[in-house]
């Protein structure tokens, strides 16, 4: 509970930020949506599976040095983690599970290269492996309007290797 009061307060301040700015830029712009999607390998402290995530952005007005932040939110499907266990007398027993949910972070993106950036987030899980959700990654520009970027996912129990593109 208390990890959850901290990320809504850290949100609630990225807002707040945000709505701080100049009259003219405190308006919603639709214009301004991104969204993405992609594959993600994850583990289930043991059991991998192979799933997906889908998202949608919106950039803030804050900024950190040449760090840019944004609001995310999706959907994830984890895909079917397998478990096969023998029972004596009944042989091999397959427990099959899956962790679906909702999750929103805020994401910081630092330019290191031409068209490459470090992309951090910070957020919550609110599905199946509800809880604070955290990770790290790249993105590179393949062209102005579509990025592709590799991220590890760190959830309560789920860590997730993610391949995602993004369209502005």
């Amino acid at each position: 509970m208390k990890n959850f009061l901290v990320v809504i307060l850290f949100l609630g301040f990225a807002m707040h930020a945000s709505a701080e700015t100049e009259e003219s830029k405190n308006h919603f712009d639709a214009d301004k949506l991104y969204f993405g999607g992609g594959l993600s390998e994850n583990d289930f402290n043991g059991p991998n599976a192979t799933g997906i995530q889908i998202f949608v952005g919106y950039p803030l007005t804050i900024k950190a040095g040449s760090g840019r932040f944004a609001l995310e939110g999706g959907y994830m499907n984890s895909g079917s983690f397998d478990r096969s266990v023998t029972v004596p007398a009944f042989g091999p027993v397959v427990s099959s599970s899956t962790a679906t949910g909702l999750w929103g972070t805020i994401v910081g993106s630092w330019n290191i290269a031409d068209r490459t950036s470090f992309i951090g987030r910070l957020g919550l899980d609110m599905g199946d492996d509800d809880g604070l959700m955290y990770g790290a990654g790249i993105g590179y520009d393949l062209i102005e309007r579509l990025t592709i970027r590799g991220e590890y996912v760190i959830r309560d129990n789920i860590d997730s290797l993610q391949f995602n593109f993004v369209f502005r």
